[in-house]
């Protein structure tokens, strides 16, 4: 799949977040504590709502970090959701896009994608 199509199923992700998107405001300031608890419980209630299963919450939000960094760093969709097939036994596309989308909702909205 080309990073073309890849950034289309990101977009997709991300719109079908809603139920992260309505928990917490967009922009959330890293430094206050209970802004990024409120964001972990929401990154992680919708997680559980896609049915996106890891092995513990902490390897859940780091990777959700460490993807958002992949993204800013490459600029690039395809780059990032390769980084998280690396990181999961997940072989649905849709998983990895649906993590993709809900981990740039979260903690990287600035990193979103043009269409």
């Amino acid at each position: 799949m080309n990073a073309r199509n890849f950034s289309a199923a990101l977009l997709a992700a991300v719109a079908t977040s809603a139920a992260l998107a309505t928990a917490v405001p967009a922009q959330a300031d890293p430094a206050d504590d209970g802004r990024s608890q409120q964001v972990d419980a929401a990154f992680l209630a919708a997680l559980k709502d896609k049915k996106l299963k890891l092995s513990s919450d902490t390897i859940a939000i780091d990777l959700a970090h460490s993807t958002c960094d992949v993204l800013a760093r490459t600029e690039s969709v395809e780059t990032a959701l390769r980084h998280v097939k690396n990181a999961t036994d997940w072989s649905s596309l849709k998983d990895i896009q649906n993590f993709g989308g809900l981990a740039v909702q979260a903690y990287c909205p600035t990193s979103m994608p043009k269409q």
